[in-house]
């Protein structure tokens, strides 16, 4: 009995032994995963800034830009075609002189509805067919400018207030990636996939 006994001690001392070891063991991987949620973390922020960032960039090299929906494509069209196709439309339809410079106009992509987009070389030219397209009015033709992916989004989630607004005969606009209405300016969380006011 009392080896066994002796022997049950000795058991009971090993495995103590091995449950601090095994307590020892998780403290530490407990502060090599806070460490780890820390850099996560600043990865994270890191990273979210430089999303800030690049989008901030392509947003101004975008400045310039109008896209125009509702053209009609010419067969065998070229970037040529295009730019007097959008000089007709400035003239004709917006009334507007036609010494208006594009650096480029050309089509987004090979559908046959596929709208014009144009680099506007004076950003004054750019807002000024953007005040002069309220005369598209009735018609297949409206002009937009051109966003990233994110400004885009947050666009088409605030559109849907935009328009009740309008519908409650409240004062409302879409600027860049804001919705103004009644002098309250309010943007959209993609992360948390809401409508917030800004403060």
């Amino acid at each position: 009995m009392k080896s066994e006994i002796q022997d049950l001690r000795n058991d009971y001392a090993a495995l103590q032994g091995e449950v601090g070891g095994l307590r020892e063991e998780v403290r530490e991987l407990r502060q090599d995963n806070d460490e780890l949620r820390a850099v996560n973390s600043k990865t994270e922020e890191r990273l979210s800034e430089m999303e800030r960032k690049a989008d901030d960039l392509e947003n101004r090299s975008k400045r310039n830009n109008l896209i125009i929906y509702g053209l009609e494509r010419n067969e065998g069209e070229t970037s040529e075609d295009c730019e007097g196709i959008l000089q007709d439309l400035i003239t004709d339809k917006l009334e507007m002189a036609g010494d208006v410079v594009f650096d480029r106009v050309h089509r987004l992509n090979s559908k046959a509805d596929s709208p014009l987009i144009t680099r506007c070389a004076s950003y004054k030219d750019k807002l000024q067919i953007l005040r002069a397209k309220r005369k598209l009015h009735g018609s297949q033709i409206s002009i937009g400018e051109d966003f990233s992916r994110r400004v885009r989004e947050i666009r088409r989630n605030l559109v849907p207030r935009l328009k009740q607004a309008r519908d409650e005969q409240k004062k409302a606009t879409l600027t860049f990636d804001h919705l103004y209405i009644e002098g309250k300016k309010f943007t959209f969380d993609l992360q948390k996939n809401t409508v917030i006011e800004m403060r």
